[in-house]
C-alpha cells in the first residue's frame, strides 16, 4: 500500500493581493520565509528518516502555472510522478475525482494524500505523525480529514465536530459546521470536540470513486472522460478543456464529505497550522518585514510587507495593512482584511487586469 500525495495549486489567492495575483499566485511566492508555501509543501512531503512511504507528489494546477511549478520543484529537488494541468478551475471535487481517478489507473490499492499547497505547516514532524496516524484509519474504508486544533474562535474556518473515538487520535466525523459566528466559534471551543477544518483528506482511491459515483456521479464521469482524453508529454498531463469545463464547479465537502457515511477525522493536529489566508495571518507569520526594516514611531499592530526592500514609515497608526509590491501599494484596516476583492472588482472596472 503506497501514499501518493496529490497537492492543489491552482487557486489565485487575491485576498494577498497585490503580492499574490493570478499571474504569480501565493502559494508560489515567498511570503512568509525565503522559500514559497508551495516549495515549504513539497519539501514536507519528501522521504524522511520517520519511515513514512510517500510516493512522488501530483500536482493538480492551472496550465498558467506550469512554469513556476517547474521551476519551484528542481529548486526543492523534487521530481514530480506527475503534473495534471487544469485548463480551467473547478473546485476541489473535480480535483479529488481526478486524483482518485489517476491514482487508481496507476494503484488500485493507493491511498490518496489530497492537500492545497499555500498553507503554513510550523511542525512539519508532528503533521507526518499525523499521517502515520490516519493510514491505518483510511486503510480501513475511511475518508479521513484532518482536524487542527482551535486555539481561538476563528469564524473565517469550517469546523469538523468528532463522534465516536475509533484510534487513538482518530474519531467517526459527526458533522462538518460551515463558518460560524463568533458566539457559535466559541461554543465550538467550550465544548472541546470540534476542530479546523484544514481541507486535507487521505482516503482510497476506489472509496473516494464510490463516493463520488455515489453522491457526485457527474463531477467523477466528466473527470474520466477528461482523464481519457488528456495529453501526456513525459510527466505533464494536459487534461482534455473540453470534457473537464464541463464539469460542476463544486467543492469536495458540498460534493461528498457532508453525505458520506465512512468520514473519520484525526486530530486535532498541533502542528502550526495556518492557511494564510488574509495579511493579518501573514502578519502572524513574518520573522521581519522585508529586506529594509520599516521605521515604525507610535504604530501598533500593523502588517507591514515590502519585497523590493522600499522603505516604509508608519507614524501614530494602529491594525492596519500595509503591503507593497512592484509599482502597487495596498493600505487598509485589518478588520477589513476579507474584503480585498473590492479592491480587484475596482480594478476591473478600470480596466487595469495588468493589476492582478
Amino acid at each position: 500500500m503506497k501514499i501518493y500525495p496529490v497537492i492543489m495549486c491552482g487557486g489565485s489567492g487575491t485576498r494577498l493581493w497585490p503580492v499574490s495575483t493570478s499571474r504569480t499566485p501565493k502559494q508560489f511566492v515567498n511570503l512568509v520565509s525565503d522559500t514559497s508555501l508551495f516549495s515549504q509543501t513539497v519539501t514536507r512531503l519528501a522521504p524522511g528518516s520517520d519511515g513514512l512511504d510517500l510516493a512522488e507528489p501530483i500536482i493538480i494546477s492551472n496550465a498558467r502555472y506550469l512554469d513556476l511549478i517547474e521551476t519551484q520543484l528542481d529548486a526543492a529537488g523534487i521530481s514530480p510522478l506527475a503534473i495534471l494541468l487544469e485548463p480551467c478551475a473547478r473546485n476541489t471535487a473535480a480535483v479529488a475525482a481526478l486524483a482518485a481517478e489517476f491514482v487508481g489507473r496507476i494503484d488500485p490499492d493507493g491511498l490518496v494524500l489530497l492537500l492545497p499547497s499555500d498553507h503554513f505547516i510550523g511542525d512539519p514532524a508532528a503533521f507526518r505523525t499525523a499521517i502515520t496516524e490516519a493510514i491505518a484509519v483510511a486503510d480501513a474504508g475511511r475518508i479521513v480529514a484532518f482536524g487542527i486544533a482551535p486555539d481561538r474562535p476563528e469564524t473565517g474556518f469550517g469546523y469538523i465536530k468528532a463522534g465516536e473515538q475509533i484510534g487513538q487520535s482518530a474519531y467517526i466525523v459527526a458533522a462538518f459546521r460551515e463558518k460560524p459566528n463568533h458566539i457559535t466559534a466559541l461554543s465550538y471551543l467550550s465544548e472541546g470536540n470540534y476542530s479546523w477544518n484544514a481541507g486535507i483528506f487521505l482516503f482510497p482511491a476506489d472509496l473516494m470513486q464510490a463516493e463520488l459515483m455515489t453522491h457526485a456521479p457527474d463531477v467523477l464521469s466528466g473527470a474520466k472522460i477528461a482523464l481519457d482524453l488528456t495529453v501526456a508529454n513525459g510527466p505533464v498531463h494536459q487534461i482534455d478543456e473540453t470534457s473537464f469545463s464541463g464539469i460542476r464547479s463544486i467543492s469536495i465537502d458540498y460534493a461528498v464529505m457532508e453525505h458520506t457515511k465512512n468520514a473519520a477525522v484525526v486530530g486535532p493536529v498541533s502542528c502550526a497550522w495556518s492557511d494564510v489566508g488574509t495579511w493579518p495571518a501573514v502578519g502572524d507569520l513574518q520573522t521581519s518585514s522585508g529586506p529594509v526594516q520599516p521605521v515604525l514611531i507610535d504604530t501598533e499592530n500593523c502588517t507591514i510587507h515590502s519585497e523590493q526592500g522600499t522603505l516604509i514609515a508608519a507614524l501614530g497608526v494602529e491594525d492596519l495593512v500595509i503591503a507593497v509590491h512592484d509599482d502597487t501599494v495596498l493600505v487598509m484596516s485589518k478588520s477589513r482584511a476579507q474584503d480585498v476583492s473590492l479592491v480587484i472588482e475596482a480594478l476591473k472596472v478600470r480596466g487595469l487586469t495588468d493589476k492582478f
